[in-house]
């Protein structure tokens, strides 16, 4: 049902599915219909905003239930349960999507660019980040170096105004404008123009600077240095995809205010066709890591507080096989000491300091250690980490100023 989702609804997306491992494509199919499902539970026209937002509140809710349970009877929530299940992610992520989707229920107004860019990080990024998740526990990693994070977002901006443009007519039927006022104040009349459906000079001047925007923002060569050339393949056909995208709404002159605008067949195949063949070249000479599902849990009788407040998983499966042991209640560990290794040589290899792959192993080390121990929550106590070099440095050399090891970017960990 994803896979059907993701290719009725959006051609694109589903193309660069198809640029992916094959093992990869049913967790992404799932993590875009679940997006997708969240979007149109807030846009619905039957219903009035409040009631839009509670059903997104108790869609997001449900995922946390299903999540704690192993399993769910709805399609979609099955389909990404068992895609975090299989490949240890992390959904708590996108908790402040998810809220940030319920309240697009309300409407949106954006003062400026960068209330719109805010919204774009809130709502968007936390999703890629999933599929970049995937890509890295599949041993082909998308690791983004620190001093390309401003590239990155750029690239996620360019491609939420590009979507913006080619939604324009849709989102003006529902009463929704969701350009900058900044932008919009830059070409008088442009606004009311559009909220009353009329192409005007204004509009088309419009359209022609957020259309050049976009196009910059999603022509970020240097983003994808480092990264897998699997991976590169994908962010590259997805910015040329953009661009065609981008050609074809620039080509709509005033249609563009009745329907979408879609690129011609001859120039998706253009870029999808030598894609293809690049990208079956690059995964056909990677090994790539396919994990085994762990078993589900007991099935949840209710709603679990754990699983709705706390973003906990159970402990992921060891190589070995080996379970977790189980701890009677009064003698559960209230300290817990970590000793790392390999942090410094990790962040070495990527071509960062070392002291990044100390903070970054520091709070992945601090969000495995804080999973469950089988169904018991995790001690409050503090957790002290330990790194064998610090043994030889001054006293007084110990201390970090980032006291919270679980605070960070994910995806920054070795």
């Amino acid at each position: 049902m994803c896979r059907r989702t993701t290719r009725q609804h959006d051609p694109g997306i589903y193309a660069l599915t198809q640029l992916m491992p094959a093992v990869l494509r049913p967790a992404c199919w799932a993590l875009w219909a679940a997006a997708n499902v969240l979007d149109d539970l807030a846009d619905e026209r039957d219903a009035k905003p409040a009631e839009r937002a509670a059903r997104v509140e108790a869609w997001a809710r449900a995922l946390q239930h299903d999540l704690a349970a192993g399993t769910s009877t709805d399609p979609v929530r099955h389909a990404l349960v068992d895609a975090a299940e299989r490949w240890c992610l992390d959904l708590s992520g996108l908790q402040s999507a998810m809220a940030g989707t319920r309240d697009d229920a309300h409407g949106l107004r954006f003062p400026d660019w960068a209330a719109w860019r805010a919204w774009c990080n809130e709502g968007l990024v936390p999703w890629v980040d999933q599929v970049r998740h995937l890509f890295e526990q599949a041993g082909a990693p998308m690791t983004l170096r620190l001093d390309r994070q401003a590239d990155y977002e750029r690239f996620i901006d360019g491609a939420q105004l590009t979507d913006i443009l080619t939604d324009l007519s849709a989102d003006l039927a529902q009463g929704h404008l969701l350009i900058p006022q900044e932008a919009l104040d830059s070409f008088p009349g442009a606004e009311s123009d559009l909220t009353r459906g009329h192409w005007s000079p204004a509009v088309a001047a419009l359209t022609a600077k957020l259309t050049g925007l976009a196009r910059q923002w999603v022509t970020r060569p240097a983003m994808t240095r480092g990264m897998h050339p699997g991976a590169v393949i994908v962010f590259d056909t997805a910015a040329d995809l953009l661009r065609a995208q981008l050609d074809a709404i620039d080509a709509a002159g005033p249609t563009l205010l009745t329907r979408a605008p879609r690129p011609s067949a001859v120039a998706r195949t253009r870029v999808l066709a030598p894609a293809r063949l690049r990208s079956a070249m690059a995964w056909s000479l990677t090994p790539l890591t396919v994990p085994v599902r762990r078993p589900p849990a007991v099935a949840a009788r209710g709603p679990s507080p754990a699983a709705d407040d706390s973003g906990l998983q159970p402990p992921p499966p060891h190589p070995s096989g080996a379970r977790p042991p189980q701890i009677a209640a009064d003698r559960m560990p209230s300290h817990v000491a970590v000793i790392m290794d390999g942090n410094g040589r990790w962040a070495e290899e990527r071509g960062l300091p070392r002291r990044e792959g100390h903070s970054a192993g520091r709070r992945r080390r601090a969000r495995d250690g804080l999973r469950r121990p089988g169904d018991r929550p995790a001690p409050p106590d503090p957790l002290h980490v330990l790194h064998r070099e610090l043994e030889t440095r001054p006293r007084g050399n110990h201390n970090d100023p980032e006291r919270d090891p679980t605070r960070g970017r994910r995806g920054d960990h070795p």
